[in-house]
């Protein structure tokens, strides 16, 4: 079974056993239920991914707990094998760094090292938060711009008509007329453009 069929199957698995959990709690008595040799080639041909096996078996409150019951059982076993797993690789590298060899020592410790819960080689990034008010932010920017730009002025700000033109009131600007400074552009044709 893939991964993703033993996900579709516990979830399946789960609904099936909430479904009994509810009819227990409304009267259901899960005690006097046995255990027949179809509810056991059943359940256990849906667990083993039979091909003539179908999960719509599981179609009772014995046979729900009891695929429960094999899943729960399967978890913790892939549990325990990894946790064995691990331990294994850990001795047998731990035995190649004690090597005659250099090389083979140098890539059991390299190996060692990266191990999570060794985590040697692992960088790390220290990341320091400062809270501050606003009113501190804002201090701390206007101290900034004042070093940069010289002293802020804090000015209110004005409503402009839509009809104001600034242009007559600027101070050292002068309204020129483009045409009469530049003179006629003659194109690459000869003609005056106008």
């Amino acid at each position: 079974m893939t991964s993703e069929e033993i996900h579709d199957l516990r979830e399946r698995a789960q609904r099936l056993f909430n479904t009994v959990e509810f009819l227990e709690a409304n009267g259901l008595d899960t005690s006097n239920l046995q255990v027949s040799s179809a509810d056991r080639k059943a359940v256990h041909g849906v667990f083993t991914d039979s091909p003539v096996a179908d999960p719509k078996q599981v179609n009772t409150p014995v046979r729900a707990m009891m695929l429960k019951a094999l899943l729960d059982e399967y978890d913790f076993d892939v549990i325990r094998n990894a946790q064995q797993l691990r331990s294994y690789i850990k001795l047998k590298l731990l035995e190649l760094s004690a090597s005659n060899q250099e090389k083979t020592q140098l890539k059991a410790l390299d190996m060692l090292g990266k191990l999570s819960d060794v985590g040697a080689f692992v960088e790390r990034i220290e990341v320091n938060v400062t809270h501050r008010t606003t009113e501190e932010l804002e201090n701390e920017l206007a101290r900034k711009l004042t070093a940069y730009m010289g002293d802020i002025i804090d000015v209110d700000s004005k409503d402009i008509p839509a009809s104001y033109d600034p242009l007559p009131t600027a101070p050292a600007v002068e309204v020129i007329d483009l045409d009469a400074e530049l003179g006629d552009i003659i194109l690459d044709d000869g003609h005056i453009d106008e």
